[in-house]
């Protein structure tokens, strides 16, 4: 153990060595050589694999880490799309070769900490496209599948295709190659197959190429890949239904195993007297409340879903069953308020019948007095002797006698 983790050590430092600080091979740098020999080694489909030589000398090999930087473009684009570097001389990836495609890549040694000591110069490798007039080539391609059993495909053929074209399409999956059998066209002219067999991973692309064949030119093939869960239309929710209490509920379709959480639904709430329709989001719920619903009018729900939280699809489901919203007509509304305001009146009028029942009671039922609380000096103090007490009652005034007083007059008369 100890010998091993002494070599360890003797290989670090002769390594920092040989990429840091050893002057020969800073000069065998400049003269990095770029990769060799880009070969085709697989194609299925529009999946090519390259394999090439990196052209480095076995010195740099044991002196530094080697990484391949790969990049492609199409012929019709300026853009190059880079990958990350790779550790090996080999790449795969999925092409639409009727576009035509140039590679290239180029070898990066690094050092410690992953410093990049040189770029070499790349490697072009140039793809031309398939035989066949660019004009003859189908386009708006359109692969739509459903509950993971069928998908159908559908494109419109080339401006110069010549009208006894017959196409062919080839899927892959998981290893396998088939050919799709059923073919039609539909009402707007499109061509298209439909597969009607879940031979799919909805997890996993699906590589596609159209061949068309003619007797008087050459047709140009098409190829793409498609992620499934792209392009899958969901069966409808089930189950819908209106409570009284305007809470709308539905059930998930049979047979997905996905968390309710991933699904966007949306109702749609139809006014059907007016026409309006108003259209509301929910996220991840099967249920909702409506609110500002008009009651004296009848209204028609349903609901359609989509994967969008864990992944997204491109389209909706179909729409749900559908329910109603009876509405409270006018002369119930009526009666209800009419009934309301009898009932009113009525308690007014049993309150005041009330009322006046007990003044009426109060009145015939009246209490005869007690004549000792009248007169209580009569009893107290003379017995009930009416007679004293009267007498006392009324005060004697005594008059002055008048008596007549005769005045003389005294004349004297002059004798």
């Amino acid at each position: 153990m100890f010998l091993l983790a002494v070599c360890l050590v003797i290989s670090f430092v002769l390594r920092t060595a040989l990429s840091d600080g050893n002057p020969n091979f800073r000069d065998n740098l400049t003269e990095l050589n770029p990769p060799t020999n880009i070969t085709i080694v697989d194609i299925q489909l529009g999946e090519l694999t390259f394999t090439w030589n990196g052209g480095l000398s076995e010195d740099i090999k044991e002196a530094v880490d080697v990484r391949y930087q790969f990049e492609y473009k199409y012929l019709d684009s300026d853009t190059w799309k880079k990958d990350s570097r790779l550790l090996e001389p080999e790449y795969m990836t999925v092409f639409e070769l009727h576009r035509g495609v140039s590679v290239r890549v180029k070898n990066v040694p690094v050092g410690m900490q992953n410093v990049i000591f040189k770029e070499s110069n790349w490697t072009v490798k140039d793809i031309q496209p398939p035989p066949g007039d660019q004009q003859t080539l189908i386009s708006n391609f359109l692969c739509i599948l459903y509950n993971h059993s069928s998908m159908n495909c559908t494109w419109r053929r080339g401006s110069k295709t010549p009208l006894d074209t017959k196409y062919v399409m080839y899927y892959r999956q998981s290893e396998t190659t088939r050919r799709c059998i059923h073919y039609f066209t539909d009402v707007n002219g499109r061509y298209g197959c439909q597969v009607n067999q879940a031979i799919y991973d909805v997890e996993e692309t699906i590589l596609i190429r159209v061949n068309g064949s003619s007797n008087t030119r050459t047709i140009r093939p098409y190829y793409t890949s498609i992620d499934p869960w792209e392009y899958e239309i969901y069966n409808p929710p089930v189950n819908l239904k209106v409570l009284p209490n305007l809470t709308v509920k539905w059930d998930m379709p049979p047979g997905y195993n996905i968390n309710t959480d991933c699904f966007a639904f949306e109702l749609k709430v139809t006014d059907l007297e007016e026409g309006c329709t108003e259209h509301l989001n929910i996220q991840g719920e099967t249920e909702y409340v409506l609110v500002n619903l008009n009651p004296t009018k009848r209204h028609s729900v349903k609901v359609r879903m989509k994967l969008q939280h864990c992944k997204e699809t491109r389209f909706w489901s179909e729409w749900s069953n559908e329910d109603f919203i009876e509405p409270l007509h006018l002369p119930i509304a009526r009666w209800v308020l009419l009934t309301l305001a009898i009932s009113t009146i009525m308690i007014v009028l049993l309150l005041l019948f009330a009322f006046r029942w007990y003044k009426m009671l109060e009145i015939v039922f009246k209490p005869i007095p007690d004549p000792q609380k009248k007169f209580k000096e009569l009893f107290e103090e003379y017995n009930g002797d009416f007679q004293n007490w009267i007498n006392c009652q009324v005060p004697s005034s005594s008059a002055e006698e008048c008596h007549p007083v005769v005045i003389e007059e005294n004349s004297k008369t002059d004798d």
